[in-house]
């Protein structure tokens, strides 16, 4: 461990869920895996096993979803996981859970409110933008802080990811958008929690999941 030296966050999203397939908005919802999901965190796991291997832990999300993916990692690392509530998706309040086609037909006004810049928006009893993205940067600093010099595995949700990297950049949360990664990726990012500062290394990488995608188009041609 080098205290000069900033941490090495490898940000992991969880594979594909059953509420990804069925277009849910999903918070803290609860969701299993999907079938496909399955097959991508068994790639993700044993990709992550020969590059991150030697990683100094892995934290975690208690989602199932995180929480599924990153015991599939630690089981071939020897990890075991840190689970931690400051790792959960944004909650979306009343709308947790909801068809996406539904939430779009019956709360139209607010989803153009969220596609805004509005720090303080927030879903009908749910977490506002703002206050997400300071869970996001308390978790973060929290876990950097006790790894200087080290890598470190966060296995967590696309929007804690989206969110982290617009405060990597200096931007206001409601940019979240420009910095989607897909499931099962894995985003790399050196950062500093002493001075708030860091660098994105890499960026929803998903090369390891080529073999999946290459069965899928066999099997649809």
């Amino acid at each position: 461990m080098d205290p000069t030296r900033p941490a090495t966050l490898l940000l992991v999203r969880h594979a594909e869920t059953e509420c990804n397939v069925a277009a849910r908005l999903s918070g803290w919802t609860d969701s299993h895996l999907s079938a496909r999901g399955e097959a991508q965190v068994e790639l993700l796991a044993a990709h992550f096993n020969r590059a991150h291997g030697q990683a100094a832990a892995i934290y975690a999300s208690p989602l199932v979803r995180a929480r599924r993916t990153a015991e599939a990692i630690a089981r071939l690392t020897g990890h075991r996981p840190i689970f931690d509530p400051d790792l959960r998706e944004m909650h979306f309040g009343a709308l947790d859970g909801l068809p996406l086609a539904q939430v779009r037909a019956a709360y139209a006004e607010l989803l153009r409110m969220d596609e805004g810049l509005e720090e303080d928006f927030a879903w009908p009893g749910g977490e506002s933008r703002s206050a997400f993205a300071a869970r996001v940067r308390a978790a973060i600093d929290r876990i950097s802080s006790a790894h200087p010099g080290q890598a470190v595995a966060v296995v967590t949700h696309g929007g804690v990811i989206s969110t982290f990297l617009t405060i990597v950049h200096g931007q206001p949360p409601g940019l979240w958008r420009e910095w989607l990664v897909t499931n099962a990726s894995l985003t790399e990012v050196a950062w500093d929690p002493v001075v708030g500062a860091g660098a994105l290394l890499r960026r929803g990488d998903d090369a390891h999941l080529a073999e999946l995608l290459a069965e899928e188009v066999d099997a649809a041609g």
